[in-house]
């Protein structure tokens, strides 16, 4: 069965982009969350850090495992190449690996009080969500916009899994801009969410929000949820205003938008899809201009 898991990680979760992915997400946004700190005056990575970092990778090999069960019906017929339904592994197999992984993440963080709770809420509504998708029928396929409702707070929840560690190391409570950065991250997904899907061509049995907001919205939703990602951000970290941490240097977080800026003038020139490249850069580049304000400000004077 290990032989298995490890032929579905290379096919499945590329360690190559999952995990820079990843770690830019803990890394990048527990620098935000620092530099939106007021009771935060340095910051450093460190050993818990490091800690928050791989239970993110882990956590996220568990979704993909836990997305293939769910869509192997829709794969079989659509995307038959895909571990699951081309026999690399079985339904067993992820189970098994969704099980130990889950296990594992929790043992790995049993030290750290209510950042394990959040872990564990982050997790039992996974399962759930999957769960009642894959052998409920609930939210039908069909139903995308539905499917976004119930999906997304997964990603929210893990955001806040980084910021109840970030809380942790740093002996601070629960404010206003932390969460603001909370919900700008999940705007900023919401970028990706939508933009991978923004074609102009579905291709047949396809499930694209095109086909409920056409392709013009789509790309204009894509678009617009970076925007107001960005202008989240700036709103927390104040960089026009002296006082603030992120004064100056925190204007590097408009630089990201010029990633979905470009996709979305290409598609409205006439592209069939919304390009790949700029689509899957814009998350870990937005976690990079993060990482460089908070430790420009409250990192580089250590």
């Amino acid at each position: 069965m290990i032989g298995r898991w490890g032929r579905y990680v290379v096919a499945a979760y590329k360690p190559t982009f999952h995990l820079p992915f990843m770690i830019f997400w803990a890394v990048g946004l527990t620098a935000l969350f620092a530099c939106v700190t007021g009771g935060v005056q340095r910051w450093r990575p460190d050993l818990g850090l490091a800690l928050t970092a791989g239970t993110l990778v882990i956590d996220m090999l568990l979704l993909r495992a836990l997305d293939d069960i769910r869509d192997q019906d829709y794969d079989r017929e659509h995307n038959p190449g895909r571990p699951l339904p081309s026999g690399v592994v079985s339904e067993r197999d992820l189970v098994a690996l969704v099980g130990s992984g889950i296990a594992l993440l929790l043992l790995l963080n049993a030290g750290r009080e209510v950042v394990l709770l959040a872990l564990a809420g982050q997790l039992g509504y996974a399962v759930l969500v999957i769960a009642l998708d894959r052998y409920a029928g609930w939210p039908p396929g069909d139903r995308l916009v539905l499917h976004l409702a119930v999906n997304l707070p997964i990603q929210t929840l893990l955001s806040l899994y980084v910021y109840a560690a970030f809380l942790r190391a740093e002996q601070q409570r629960v404010s206003v801009v932390g969460l603001m950065a909370v919900v700008a991250v999940t705007f900023g997904a919401l970028c990706l969410e939508f933009g991978r899907k923004a074609t102009r061509r579905p291709r047949p049995g396809e499930r694209t929000y095109a086909t409920v907001f056409g392709p013009s919205v789509t790309s204009a939703a894509a678009f617009a949820s970076a925007a107001i990602a960005t202008a989240i951000v700036l709103v927390a970290l104040r960089p026009w205003q002296p006082d603030a941490a992120g004064y100056g240097w925190g204007w590097l977080v408009l630089a990201p938008l010029a990633l979905p800026a470009v996709a979305a003038v290409r598609f409205a020139s006439g592209a069939t899809r919304w390009p790949v490249a700029p689509t899957l850069a814009y998350i870990p580049v937005m976690y990079a201009s993060f990482l460089a304000v908070g430790w420009l400000t409250k990192g580089a004077s250590v």
